[in-house]
């Protein structure tokens, strides 16, 4: 029989977990896997990082993910090299209307779905990550008296994560406030996966280069996630119009919908200082370049700033749902790490005078940064591989 062990190898400011085998020739154990969530990115990506973590960690695991056939997480899995299988999930709302009533069809499709997809597969566990399509796999699961596992993102869990959380195996969660809607015996606080690649970034000089950025000067990145935020986009080139030759630089990710008009005011900022892309590939190099984030703060954006430990001037988005980006950024700016803007109160202004407050003192940014850091776990995936794996 193979043996398996996990060894930690992290310092004491977060874990990581690498995998130790002893081989014996008589037999090898092959983990089957099945991964769920999406129909968001925020629910698909911390799914492929806990992926990258379980390959990194078991040769012998096999992987397939079930998800939203409209969702990203397709077009992710299929980047991992993980097979995929689609369902047709829908939201469910709270009033009675024949949305609901279709969604909840949708639901008994994808619960059969589900369990022929985990019969086939044979699964050993299935590990979610929330939305809509993780419910019937979870459930699916669950009725066959399969081992789950599921990560909640935010502070205060999502509808399908507390309904299935009661049936789940073991809850991992990203926020210690979180520990208190699950029961404490299968709960466990690991962190929010985060790109393994964001471990180990370039040198700062470098990292400015890469963004024709000039290397001795204060830089501001700007991030309203993958689609931009328009009125964030808005209210941050009026600042830049403003700051003319201030002594600082912002990069700004503004969305692919809305690069032609940020585009025309970066031109009309004509400053020098002010680089404005549709979409930051190289997301590595944006947070090694930067001396301060200003972003939005769904559950993925605060656990890649805390992970890396950059100070944070978060701006939620106010429609998210239960508040859920007012709650994430309010938890890390309680703990020192991080300012929070309304966006009902931002302004050019205020934004301008935020900036310039950092820069004029130093050692408020510094001291932001390591509270900020002392909250990270950039090995969360790795434990989430590790608490998976002691399952089956």
């Amino acid at each position: 029989m193979e043996e398996h062990r996990w060894q930690s190898t992290c310092s004491a400011s977060a874990y990581s977990l690498q995998y130790q085998s002893i081989q014996n020739p008589q037999r090898i154990i092959l983990m089957k896997i099945v991964l769920t969530g999406g129909g968001t990115g925020g629910h698909a990506y911390p799914a492929i990082c806990i992926a990258d973590a379980l390959r990194a960690g078991y040769a012998d695991c096999s992987l397939l993910y079930i998800g939203s056939s409209d969702g990203p997480e397709a077009r992710l899995a299929e980047s991992a090299n993980i097979p995929f299988i689609g369902l047709d999930s829908r939201r469910l709302g709270r009033a009675i209307s024949i949305q609901n009533v279709r969604a909840l069809l949708a639901l008994a499709r994808n619960l059969g779905s589900a369990r022929s997809a985990l019969k086939d597969f044979d699964a050993d566990l299935v590990i979610g990550t929330g939305g809509y399509a993780a419910a019937a796999v979870v459930l699916a699961q669950v009725a066959q008296r399969g081992r789950t596992l599921i990560h909640e993102q935010n502070v205060v869990p999502g509808r399908t994560n507390r309904f299935i959380g009661r049936f789940a195996d073991k809850i991992c969660v990203t926020f210690e406030d979180t520990l208190r809607f699950f029961p404490a015996a299968k709960t466990i606080l690991t962190g929010l996966p985060v790109r393994a690649e964001l471990k180990h970034l370039p040198n700062k000089a470098g990292a400015r280069r890469a963004f024709n950025l000039e290397e001795g000067l204060f830089t501001v990145l700007v991030l309203g996630g993958s689609q931009g935020a328009r009125q964030l986009n808005r209210v941050v080139g009026e600042a830049a119009g403003i700051a003319g030759s201030e002594p600082f630089q912002i990069l700004h990710q503004v969305g692919e919908r809305n690069f032609e008009e940020a585009s025309a005011v970066q031109s009309a900022a004509d400053s020098g200082r002010y680089r404005v892309l549709a979409y930051i590939e190289d997301m590595r190099s944006a947070y090694a370049a930067a001396d301060l984030v200003i972003s939005r703060s769904g559950a993925s954006t605060v656990a890649e700033i805390t992970a890396i430990g950059i100070p944070a001037i978060f701006v939620p988005y106010p429609f998210a749902f239960a508040d859920h980006q007012r709650l994430n950024a309010e938890y890390v700016a309680r703990r020192g790490g991080a300012v929070v803007l309304a966006e009902a109160q931002l302004t050019a202004s205020a934004l301008l005078q935020q900036v310039r407050g950092f820069m004029e003192s130093p050692e408020s940014l510094s001291s932001m940064g390591a509270a900020s850091r002392s909250l990270g776990m950039p090995c969360a995936a790795d434990e989430v591989a590790r608490i998976a794996a002691g399952m089956i």
